[in-house]
């Protein structure tokens, strides 16, 4: 293979099919990012079809089982008639959402291996392991991927390809390679070899945000933000320890993605830092330092694209943390939607939990900084647990009064009801949990209800069965109320061979699942499918 080519010149990336070129109408779009929102609550409020009268059917189960080539870590985007599936061999499909059929097919080029690093996890392949976004306004769908193209396999790029939806065309100008120096570390470039994108996409006025960690935190690495402007292409870089490529501080959050809970808002979570300067010493959040290990950052986005820290908050042991790996930033920020959850004093709350299993509740607007509470404690609205440690991040149910669940590593589906206190002050008390135990790569939950309707709710998540790479692996479905400290299993469906930290794809009474046995699976009643 001649590796200097590069993947957008190849073969015209292989579209099949002739009437795929032809232009597509800007589609409604029903699942456009990781999560189901942009506050990232895996709330999804319009699913009548998934009421727990409706999963009970008998004839409620799998509807097609589609073969990829690819493992697939990314969640499935629902766009149109349309679900956008991205694998792990750089293969990306459009699928007919009601029958399973292929309507499109492309690659974005040669996936690189990560036996390259001495890294498994993914593998064999890198390519999308993130999942995309997608723009109603343009009807592009915007993914990573990383490609072997250099002139050997320590040499691989990170492309950013935009598509549109229904015929998987690239736009004119794409893909735009990620290089260059983060603009707090000029001389430290982003090293492509030692990166993996796993955060989920962000879409934001127009700009693109990308994070990025380790690959099984092997060599010297750091963790890296990247912003680009879908209009212009430029792109920005930020590294999490300024002037550093080597202290680390991934952005991975296991695959969840940045949150935004409005206008030039961006808030992530970082994991270990290592080397003096990586976590922040003591200070008030209002004034982040350079180094922003173990950390939640809230960052502005300033007029031209640029970003940066303007709030933070850090645990005050966040260097036993470090030493221990027990890092805060294998969960991702969860922003808490103010019509069911806050109080006048903190009416803009985030749920953000990590290995260690405090579930901290933190205010938006004044995150707590770093031990800046009594006597050099953590000043956070509340903190819940220790509990089991999360790599993923929690759901959430705005109804009965208010849930966030967690699913724990080596431990159980955990529900935590939101009240207030005789002070006024919110707070999150453990309610209940599951009967069964979830394994170490069970994916973030997922909330579906009609609205804030008692009884409509079900809370899913991919269980990632009883194979130590997720063979066995199962769809279950539980109530979400706790009924004497137990939460009901309601039904469970096998789909085979399942990604760690995957994350499914909800819309009109369907059900869309990505599996590591590459395939795109989908549950639902007959009739939802029609």
């Amino acid at each position: 293979m001649n590796r200097t080519n590069r993947p957008y010149a190849r073969a015209a990336a292989l579209l099949t099919g002739i009437a795929l070129l032809a232009p597509a109408a800007v589609a409604h779009a029903d699942v456009t990012t990781v999560s189901v929102t942009t506050e990232r609550t895996a709330w999804d409020q319009a699913e009548p079809g998934l009421a727990p009268g409706e999963v009970d059917a008998s004839d409620f189960g799998i509807r097609f089982s589609t073969p990829l080539d690819g493992q697939v870590f990314a969640q499935p985007l629902v766009i149109g008639p349309t679900v956008v599936v991205a694998t792990e061999t750089n293969h990306v499909y459009g699928v007919d959402a009601a029958t399973g059929r292929v309507r499109w097919h492309r690659t974005t080029g040669a996936p690189w291996r990560s036996a390259a690093i001495g890294c498994s996890d993914p593998g064999p392949n890198v390519g999308t392991t993130s999942t995309p976004v997608y723009d109603p306004g343009t009807g592009t769908v915007y993914l990573t991927g990383k490609v072997d193209d250099g002139p050997d396999d320590r040499h691989p790029h990170y492309y950013v390809h935009a598509m549109d939806a229904q015929t998987g065309a690239e736009r004119s100008g794409w893909p735009v390679t990620v290089q260059g120096d983060p603009v707090n570390a000029p001389g430290k470039p982003f090293n492509a070899y030692r990166s993996l994108q796993r955060p989920g996409l962000l879409l934001l006025d127009g700009r693109l945000y990308l994070g990025f960690g380790s690959l099984c935190g092997i060599g010297d690495y750091i963790g890296t933000l990247a912003g680009l402007d879908t209009r212009t292409r430029k792109l920005t870089l930020w590294s999490t320890v300024a002037g550093s490529d080597t202290q680390r501080a991934s952005i991975w959050m296991a695959g969840s993605g940045p949150v935004s809970d409005g206008p030039g808002r961006i808030i992530l979570t970082t994991a270990n830092g290592q080397g003096a300067g990586a976590s922040p010493a003591r200070g008030p959040g209002s004034s982040p330092p350079g180094g922003l290990g173990e950390s939640v950052i809230r960052f502005a986005v300033d007029d031209d694209g640029g970003f940066t820290p303007q709030d933070f908050f850090s645990p005050s042991n966040n260097a036993t943390l470090d030493k221990r790996d027990t890092d805060l930033g294998s969960g991702g920020p969860v922003a808490l939607p103010a019509a069911h959850f806050g109080t006048p004093a903190h009416p803009r709350l985030l749920v953000q939990v990590g290995k260690d299993g405090r579930i901290f509740l933190l205010d938006r607007d004044d995150l707590g900084g770093m031990g800046q509470g009594p006597g050099g404690t953590d000043r956070a609205v509340g903190v819940t647990g220790p509990h089991g440690g999360v790599w993923g991040h929690p759901a959430v149910w705005g109804g009965d009064g208010g849930y966030v669940y967690t699913v724990e590593n080596y431990g159980r589906l955990r529900a935590l009801k939101y009240s207030v206190t005789a002070a006024g002050d919110p707070r999150l008390t453990s309610a209940g949990t599951s009967a069964e135990d979830f394994l170490k790569m069970s994916g973030s939950p997922v909330v579906t209800s009609d609205g804030t309707r008692s009884g409509s709710a079900l809370v899913w998540v991919i269980w990632s069965g009883t194979g130590q790479y997720g063979e066995g692996g199962e769809l279950r479905a539980y109530d979400p109320v706790p009924v004497d400290g137990t939460l009901k299993l309601r039904r469970s469906f096998p789909i085979g061979t399942v990604s760690k930290f995957s994350v499914p794809a909800t819309d009109k009474g369907r059900i869309y699942v990505g599996t590591k046995d590459h395939r795109l699976v989908a549950l639902g009643r007959p009739s939802a499918f029609a």
